[in-house]
């Protein structure tokens, strides 16, 4: 900067006696004085950019790119890529400059649903430094967009934290138990809850605040590029102060048998566990609390009943959680059975018959007790195919025909001589 200030200084010396010739010029050629006055104009240009010089340079700043006149029936796919720009400004103003220096827009005036190669215009916010935009890296971005779609959604509140002992806390009280989503649709069908999360560690009171919500996919992970209506929603969790509680499980009692072929293969019940308190010594001495009886008597098909704890006297669940769903998974019972029937035939052809009686076939059968305690005799059949055999003596495999459902693992004999004769 010193050689280029003390550039400037002779340079200017010299237009100073250039000047001076040129001012003792015009008194005696007043002709002169137009093309003196342009050389003077552009001799102080020259200083002026000796002094400070400008520069043309991309500049190392992402600059996000905003869309405008967006069609209300469609929504962005996903974030635009941001830009960069070529400028030319003064030296001493390029290495202040930041991204809000420039507004960078792309118009999707009257586009629909598809995908679009579209120019970004970028223009200066500021003209320090007679700041001049020469380009835009790059000049086209690739934009998304797709049918704007919304559905309601539930909300689940994650309570993190634990109150202190010798405190329980309620069931979350959310003002808003669903909200509407909004977006692209492909983005819209991921979400399917929207979490919100509140922290109760350390405190003692009944807890009322706003929390933020989040769009999640079914595998807790979060799903950008949609919008909540509201995004913030009021929650409510009572802490009340008890003297001895602790977390148990839920044990399911079932009562009865399912009908004759069916099993019970599967017991679930919601929730879990439950806070429960009462007494020091039933407290400290449960580990569970049984439900009231569930009946699978008879029963055929998955039992599904809402049912009261069975509680002692004196004690209670915090959280006026006092009903559970349990869920009892009922399933035919596997197995076998063995069916003999006589083969028939098919496939023979005319002018011929079969010399002898076909012998009888025994088949073993798998598959749902009820449905083989059902079977009758015309349910299964075996036969052989004769197409195509001529009179002689042949040797073919015995095929069985079987309700949907069931499986002939073993039929015997697997194949029989048959002799076919000239009428």
């Amino acid at each position: 900067m010193g050689q280029i200030f003390k550039g400037g200084q002779e340079t200017a010396a010299v237009i100073a006696a250039a000047m001076r010739t040129a001012l003792r010029s015009l008194r005696e050629n007043r002709g002169l004085a137009a093309v003196s006055i342009v050389l003077a104009f552009g001799t102080w240009i020259i200083v002026t950019d000796a002094e400070n010089p400008t520069q043309e340079r991309v500049l190392p700043v992402d600059i996000a790119v905003q869309p405008v006149n967006v069609p209300a029936d469609v929504a962005l796919v996903e974030e635009l890529q941001p830009v960069r720009v070529r400028v030319k400004v003064a030296e001493d103003v390029f290495d202040s400059l930041t991204d809000a220096d420039f507004e960078a827009t792309v118009d999707l005036d009257g586009l629909t649903v598809g995908q679009y190669e579209l120019p970004v215009t970028v223009r200066p916010l500021t003209s320090r430094g007679g700041l001049r935009i020469e380009s835009v890296l790059p000049e086209r971005i690739e934009v998304r967009l797709a049918q704007l779609t919304g559905k309601l959604v539930p909300v689940v509140m994650d309570v993190e934290g634990e109150v202190p002992n010798g405190y329980s806390i309620g069931v979350p009280e959310v003002a808003d138990e669903e909200v509407f989503v909004t977006g692209p649709q492909e983005k819209v069908d991921e979400v399917t809850q929207v979490t919100g999360t509140i922290e109760i560690a350390g405190r003692t009171d009944t807890i009322e605040q706003a929390v933020r919500l989040t769009p999640k996919d079914s595998r807790g992970n979060l799903v950008q590029g949609v919008s909540l209506e509201p995004a913030i929603t009021e929650v409510k969790i009572a802490i009340d102060e008890q003297k001895f509680s602790r977390s148990v499980v839920v044990s399911p009692q079932l009562s009865g048998v399912p009908a004759e072929g069916y099993n019970v293969t599967g017991v679930s019940v919601s929730p879990q566990t439950v806070t429960i308190r009462g007494e020091e010594a039933f407290v400290q001495g449960t580990v569970s609390i049984p439900t009231q009886p569930v009946s699978v008597e008879a029963e055929t098909e998955d039992v599904v009943r809402t049912i009261s704890l069975d509680l002692p006297s004196g004690a209670e669940v915090v959280g006026g959680v006092s009903v559970v769903t349990v869920t009892v998974k009922i399933s035919p019972a596997q197995g076998t059975l063995d069916l003999g029937t006589t083969i028939s035939v098919t496939g023979l052809a005319d002018g011929l018959s079969i010399k002898g009686v076909l012998p009888s076939a025994k088949i073993t059968l798998s598959g749902e007790l009820p449905t083989l305690r059902d079977l009758t005799p015309g349910d299964v059949t075996a036969f052989v195919d004769l197409a195509g055999k001529g009179a002689g003596v042949h040797r073919v495999p015995v095929q069985v025909r079987v309700p949907e459902g069931v499986v002939a693992q073993l039929v015997v004999p697997a194949e029989i001589e048959v002799t076919l004769e000239i009428n």
